[in-house]
């Protein structure tokens, strides 16, 4: 009974801290009032007058003129002939009205009447829903029980970042604070619904957190040395003109983006040592402390190669047209590699690996102390 009150007791602690969090981020939410936006089928286009570029394929500049139903929403059903008009050669704007498709539409409603609507975007979300509906069915499929633990697991870590992180941060809370309380959170929910409570998920949840942490505070370090500003793309570039009414912590949400990128694979490889350290020791008990960290961290040798591959290919993989524009204007290297974007992907990339790394040790020798003591 005290042995399971030890695993509880800081698990209900992590709760109410995480409780008394998210009563603050919810006070005061404000409703958002602007444009709403809705499903529409295209009916008909009735008039286009579209030119190809020259140099972008399947880019076009001109005006549609179509007719559009509303689908869903307060004016569904209503039929009405506009102007899409927001065709300037744009790939990732534009969108081509084609007869049958589906799009979003933003309407404008002033005194409960519909005032103007525009075509935003085409309709993507089935796509999505229908990869999220294979992704559980294979997850399910091949992990059963545990997958179906495991989907469970993944739903709260999207409510706490969706609905307990992203609202504190804007109420200005610190990233860094609040990542380090989710990351304790969601490790703990994944490791102890798929291991249970035991010693095995005890070792392995302290080793993640530790992992993490470190990548974290490499990166914060390597952060302030290289005076880099956290600002990596457009969408971190447009949260400065939101700071005046948001108080946010550029630097530390780059932080917290470390954190949160490096903690699957952190979480798998401190998993998978604790597990096989405790394998081995119920084989063969009278293994030595030192003989039971030396078998975890030749084991961990296998594991975090392909782990820190991962990890550098995913940061890699999301650099990719950054690096090929690089390459296109020929930018000198010691150009690039000085470049905040540069600078930002690579430190995030060797923060996240080291930290990776050190869970290897890190989760051995707690493994064999919670065994041996």
């Amino acid at each position: 009974m005290r042995k399971r009150l030890l695993f509880i007791l800081p698990v209900i602690i992590l709760i109410i801290i995480f409780l008394i969090f998210f009563i603050d981020a919810n006070k005061d939410r404000e409703k958002n009032e602007g444009i709403n936006y809705v499903r529409a089928k295209i009916v008909k286009v009735i008039d286009s007058r579209l030119k190809e570029e020259e140099d972008i394929p399947d880019a076009y500049v001109g005006a549609q003129k179509v007719k559009v139903r509303i689908l869903n929403g307060k004016f569904k059903g209503l039929e009405l002939i506009i102007t899409n008009s927001r065709l300037h050669g744009d790939l990732v704007y534009d969108v081509i009205a084609e007869e049958g498709m589906e799009v979003v539409l933003a309407i404008d409603e002033k005194e409960g009447k519909l005032h103007s609507a525009l075509i935003d975007n085409y309709v993507r979300d089935r796509v999505i829903y229908f990869l999220i509906f294979l992704f559980i069915l294979a997850l399910i499929g091949v992990g059963r029980v545990k997958g179906i633990m495991a989907f469970l697991s993944l739903i709260t870590t999207g409510f706490l970042i969706v609905y307990f992180m992203m609202p504190l941060i804007f109420r200005g809370y610190s990233p860094i604070l609040l990542i380090i309380i989710i990351v304790s959170v969601i490790t703990c929910i994944t490791l102890l619904s798929i291991g249970g409570f035991n010693k095995k998920s005890s070792a392995a949840i302290i080793g993640t957190v530790i992992g993490v942490i470190i990548a974290g505070v490499i990166s914060l370090i390597s952060g302030r040395l290289a005076h880099l500003t956290g600002i990596t793309g457009e969408a971190s570039e447009q949260l400065i003109y939101i700071m005046g009414d948001f108080p946010i912590n550029i630097k530390g949400i780059m932080f917290a983006g470390i954190i949160i990128s490096s903690l699957g694979a952190v979480m798998d490889v401190a998993m998978s040592i604790a597990a096989t350290i405790f394998e081995i020791h119920n084989q063969v008990p009278g293994l030595s402390r030192t003989e039971l960290i030396k078998s975890g961290m030749n084991v961990g040798k296998d594991i975090v190669g392909t782990m820190a591959n991962t990890l550098i290919l995913a940061f890699t993989g999301g650099s990719l047209s950054m690096m090929l524009l690089l390459m296109a204007y020929n930018v000198p290297y010691f150009r690039a590699i000085n470049l905040n974007s540069v600078s930002t992907e690579i430190i995030q990339g060797l923060a996240g690996s080291i930290g990776l790394i050190l869970t290897v040790p890190i989760t051995s020798v707690v493994a064999v102390f919670l065994i041996k003591r």
